[in-house]
């Protein structure tokens, strides 16, 4: 499964979604959908198991198992307004089964509740989406956090970390669109310059306006500063590894950088995984200090999927992990020739 099945299965649900539906609808034509879109078994009752009373006398709609990670998952028809109520139910019955984390959800409304946090349960929100009219974001962020690979691994804190910052980036835009579109349209009056994208270069190279948010209001990489040599950077987090690639679509080469780390453990079945780290390792290229596996120099791949098989430990589709600065996966960005390759 991957962000493009959940990213089909938002905008399905908007096309009919009118009337507010009911829990029952919610459950399974909202909250279902997009979990077999994350990539959870939604038939398998081990996976998804649904209303469970544990030994603490709490019950919640689904417990959401997999790999390392679980939550429960409270559901409510969009009609109902979530609150504490609502919040300390999903989080006092993850706690019981050993998460700190919990998921309560109207069907438009998701909030990711952390234990970990101080205050009341409304508090402990660590993190909020809430599908409208900007589908292909809410899509993307609820993929990032709802992901079965995500859970797999436990790797949720930095999950909501990476969402945040984006949403606050997004804010961000928005204030300097908001703000700016102004000066640049005043500016362009003022000298009776021809188009709005004149004037804001007009505008920047006069410091009315910076060149990040020139590049904001004219829609130049989405407020994301250009990458010399026709580059793009993506991130890949996969249990404790954290890794950065750049990505050169003139010849195809994935380079992971400096400093990234993988995950120690290797899968049994994978064998090109355990040959090329030892041929890195024997070489210098990664090193490990007891702790981590780190790299200490660049390496250079022919593909994503290489670099994220040696990154996590075992098979991957490197176009779907690898995610650039504005959440979106590497086929965003693969070439249309290339549609075809592994």
């Amino acid at each position: 499964m991957s962000l493009a099945e959940v990213q089909d299965a938002v905008r399905a649900i908007q096309g009919w979604l009118d009337d507010p539906p009911g829990e029952a609808v919610v459950r399974q034509c909202i909250v279902l959908r997009l979990l077999l879109a994350a990539g959870f078994d939604i038939w398998n009752p081990q996976e998804i198991v649904p209303e469970e009373t544990n030994a603490g006398g709490r019950r919640s709609d689904f417990l959401v198992r997999r790999g390392q990670g679980r939550f429960a998952l409270e559901i409510k028809g969009m009609g109902v307004t979530l609150g504490n109520r609502e919040y300390e139910q999903a989080v006092t019955y993850s706690v019981h089964e050993g998460s700190r984390w919990a998921v309560v959800t109207n069907g438009r409304k998701w909030v990711v509740l952390d234990e970990h946090l101080p205050g009341r349960y409304e508090q402990r929100a660590a993190l909020t989406l809430e599908m409208g009219h900007d589908t292909e974001h809410f899509a993307g962020d609820l993929y990032a956090v709802l992901s079965a690979e995500v859970w797999e691994s436990d790797a949720l804190e930095g999950a909501v970390a990476q969402v945040k910052a984006r949403q606050q980036r997004r804010t961000d835009e928005a204030k300097i669109r908001r703000e700016k579109t102004r000066v640049v349209e005043a500016t362009q009056k003022e000298f009776e310059i021809a188009t709005f994208e004149k004037a804001a270069d007009a505008a920047s190279k006069m410091g009315r306006i910076t060149e990040a948010e020139r590049d904001v209001l004219l829609g130049l990489g989405e407020g994301v500063p250009p990458v010399p040599q026709g580059e793009i950077e993506f991130t890949y987090a996969v249990g404790e590894a954290r890794a950065t690639a750049t990505y050169r679509p003139g010849d195809g080469s994935w380079t992971v950088k400096r400093g990234s780390t993988v995950c120690r453990e290797v899968k049994e079945y994978a064998t090109h995984v355990r040959k090329r780290r030892e041929k890195l390792l024997a070489e210098g290229a990664l090193q490990d200090d007891g702790q981590q596996t780190f790299y200490a120099q660049d390496v250079r791949y022919s593909s994503p999927s290489s670099a994220a098989d040696d990154i996590s430990g075992g098979s991957k589709n490197g176009w779907d992990v690898w995610i650039d600065a504005l959440g979106r996966p590497a086929q965003h960005h693969r070439p249309t020739k290339q549609a075809a390759s592994p």
